[in-house]
């Protein structure tokens, strides 16, 4: 399938009607007593997919159907027009990726249009996602004790070959730091952004020995306060990270910014992506995104602890424990699958047996 083409219409060049609309539903109010746009709320991530989306949608119309931007923004939209939207973007995207548009686009629509009534759209949605192949689930391949090994094992790395050399180069300091980003992600499954926002005596936080994680609701994506405590191990980890590796990376003493990384500034998310990436696929082969830490995570806890799987979902900051169960927990059937196998092998064993 060919790349997309940058297919957004560009904010600026939205109709003015259509950014007066977006601006007012994002519209923050002055304290919690004043009234707010209705996708105020949404975490700035969120936001941005929504405008993407609806950018795509107005760049459709910009070259398919240019007369339907002269009118209002609740009068462009109707089944015919989406059947010829989902027909251009099939050029350059897969059925799953539509249905995301789509619901992305129903919900900027929904906010820029309020009381305009899309039950059609997301049904055609939820069609196309029905029917969209389903791609290999990857992440079964890596848990998070193997993760949480590979981060300590870098680690190790870092300090025998300092060690060695009896002195901490720049390469040392990176694969510690490398290695302590996998075994914090590992046991702390952060989503990307919050990882990157990490500072130090903000967010890392010393009490006694041990380090705990302070994020508040500001930083998170569902607008709730996190709290993770970080046990000695890992603590005394970070303590030498802090002391000794973080220091020899060139402009780390001018920030507060956990990740240190050169040119003067901490990483940033998809420096840390991009590294993650690497690391895993170096050790296993294959590449793991900083997402499947999350799946790995509520995974490894159904299977080791399913009596109180439902602490997943505070472990995941997820806001409902249905959204964990659908899209993180892969452990059950695997097990069912397993113990079934286990079975049929015993008994077709035993006919062989007799």
């Amino acid at each position: 399938m060919a790349r997309a083409p940058n297919m957004q219409l560009p904010y600026d060049k939205w109709p003015e009607e259509d950014r007066k609309r977006w601006g007012a539903a994002n519209e923050p109010g002055a304290d919690r007593f004043e009234d707010c746009g209705p996708a105020a709320h949404l975490a700035e991530p969120t936001r941005r997919a929504l405008r993407a989306s609806y950018g795509r949608f107005l760049g459709f119309l910009s070259i398919k159907h240019r007369g339907l931007l002269a009118r209002p923004p609740g009068e462009r939209i109707d089944p015919k027009v989406i059947k010829n939207y989902v027909a251009w973007r099939r050029r350059s995207c897969g059925d799953s990726g539509i249905a995301i548009d789509l619901h992305h686009l129903r919900l900027a629509v929904g906010f820029i249009c309020p009381g305009s009534d899309l039950t059609w759209l997301l049904a055609i949605t939820k069609r196309i996602s029905a029917q969209a192949p389903r791609k290999p689930p990857r992440h079964h391949l890596v848990t998070s004790e193997r993760l949480y090994t590979l981060g300590m094992e870098l680690m190790d790395y870092a300090v025998a070959n300092a060690d060695a050399r009896e002195s901490i180069s720049k390469a040392h300091a990176f694969e510690y730091r490398d290695g302590l980003i996998i075994a914090l992600l590992a046991i702390i499954p952060l989503r990307r952004l919050a990882l990157a926002a990490l500072r130090i005596g903000k967010h890392l936080v010393k009490s006694g020995k041990t380090w705990s994680l302070d994020i508040p609701a500001e930083d998170t994506k569902t607008r709730r306060s996190l709290e993770y405590p970080i046990s000695a191990e890992l603590s005394e980890r970070i303590n030498l990270y802090l002391t000794q590796f973080r220091c020899r990376i060139p402009g780390a003493s001018a920030y507060d910014g956990l990740w240190a990384a050169e040119r003067g500034r901490p990483m940033d998310d998809g420096t840390i992506y991009s590294t993650v990436r690497r690391r895993t696929q170096e050790t296993f082969g294959f590449p793991v995104n900083l997402h499947r830490f999350r799946h790995a995570a509520a995974t490894f806890w159904s299977s080791q602890d399913p009596a109180n799987i439902r602490g997943a979902k505070d472990l995941l900051g997820q806001t409902s424990f249905g959204t964990t169960e659908k899209h993180y927990i892969m452990a059950q059937t695997r097990m069912a699958g397993r113990a079934l196998a286990r079975a049929v092998g015993a008994h077709f064993g035993k006919s062989v047996a007799r």
